[in-house]
């Protein structure tokens, strides 16, 4: 943005004068200087102002802090979120872990296994043993039951006491049990699995097979593709959260002074620019020629001229730009009398010579025909 400080042309001579500087024409203006706005997208309330108006400042100084408390919050909540995220996508990426593989592996093996032996049903070696185990408890069952007789008719005739014979009839319930239990469990063996239990085992075999597989083939391409968007997402929030706590730090956009800013710690400020920075050198003035002179001025020509505040010392600027539209006349120019007064606006960039030029000064510049040197 480029500041106007005061009006653009302050003089303009023409006919006479020119004649009278052997040819030259000098024109007034005043010189401008290049300001910028500084200021955050959010707003909030002022933390700090480390600077004063009229400081210089490098490019990138802090002007006005900002509360950030809420944003830093955002932007860790937003980490957190994107390291989620990134797990569960390298999670799928590489697949299940060796350990769950082999865990996978010997549970569908014994499902297997589990399913076969019912399949196949007892081995002659199990029938066997199981009607050995049942012959044995039938003998202890017979012998707990002559006991149980024997302590009944001692007891009748009071020769042993009661306990004897609670003991003599609770061994004969206990091995009346076991044998019931060892001759159910040859029943089963004898008969085999019931088709209800063999389609179970197979049930839990072809489970238990689907899950190895699925942990060998790894994540579906579609389950990738969404955890890769979940990814993106994640890092685009945590990208706008960190830019969110970056505009609590209004910093100058350019080396140069400050010429506004009028904020104090605890202020509220609204989102726009509170500070203005003007680079002080980088200057230039606006100055208006005839159209006579115009066919001699080029882009990247020198020109002359002096300041007020400085007498008759020369300066020397640039031409950066020529108009292509006149100005300050009629509309339609019919004879060369009308033509004299048509103006076009010429721009200058120009040195501060160390600081010595400032915006705001009244500048003289000579066109035309080079006479004595001065404008």
């Amino acid at each position: 943005m480029k500041i106007r400080h005061g009006l653009v042309v302050l003089l303009l001579l023409l006919g006479a004068c020119a004649g009278e500087n052997g040819g030259r024409m000098a024109v007034s203006g005043q010189i401008e200087g290049t300001a910028v706005a500084a200021g955050s997208l959010l707003g909030g309330r002022v933390a700090a102002v480390p600077v004063r108006e009229g400081d210089r400042v490098a490019q990138g100084a802090l002007l006005v802090r900002l509360e950030s408390t809420e944003q830093e919050a955002h932007v860790a909540a937003a980490l957190a979120q994107l390291a989620q995220a990134e797990a569960l996508y390298s999670k799928l990426r590489n697949g299940a872990r060796p350990e769950t593989l082999r865990q996978s592996e010997a549970a569908a093996l014994q499902a297997e296994e589990q399913y076969r032996m019912l399949e196949r049903g007892s081995r002659v070696e199990q029938v066997e043993a199981a009607r050995a185990r049942a012959a044995t408890l039938r003998a202890q069952l017979d012998k707990a039951g002559e006991d149980r007789d024997r302590m009944e008719q001692l007891r009748s005739e009071e020769v042993v006491s009661q306990q004897r014979l609670d003991d003599a009839r609770h061994a004969f319930d206990a091995a009346a049990s076991a044998f019931d239990a060892a001759q159910e469990e040859l029943a089963m063996l004898t008969k085999g699995a019931r088709v209800e239990e063999i389609n179970m085992a197979r049930a839990a075999h072809a489970q238990a097979q689907a899950v190895l597989e699925e942990l060998e083939a790894g994540a579906r391409y579609e389950d990738l593709l969404a955890a890769q968007a979940g990814v993106d997402a994640a890092r685009a929030d945590a990208a706008l959260s960190q830019k969110a706590l970056r505009e609590m730090e209004i910093v100058s956009p350019l080396e140069g002074v400050i010429e506004s800013l009028d904020v104090h710690p605890g202020d509220i400020v609204k989102p726009g620019p509170i500070a203005q920075i003007t680079d002080p050198d980088d200057l230039e003035v606006v100055v208006y020629v005839s159209a006579a002179l115009l066919g001699g001025l080029v882009v990247g020509e020198e020109v002359p001229f002096t300041a007020d505040s400085f007498g008759e010392e020369i300066f020397t600027g640039r031409i950066i730009q020529v108009a292509t539209v006149g100005e300050y006349t009629p509309r339609n120019l019919q004879t060369v009398e009308e033509r004299v007064q048509q103006v076009f606006g010429i721009k200058l960039a120009l040195d501060s010579s160390g600081g010595r030029l400032k915006a705001g000064m009244t500048v003289t510049a000579a066109f035309g025909p080079a006479g004595d040197g001065a404008p």
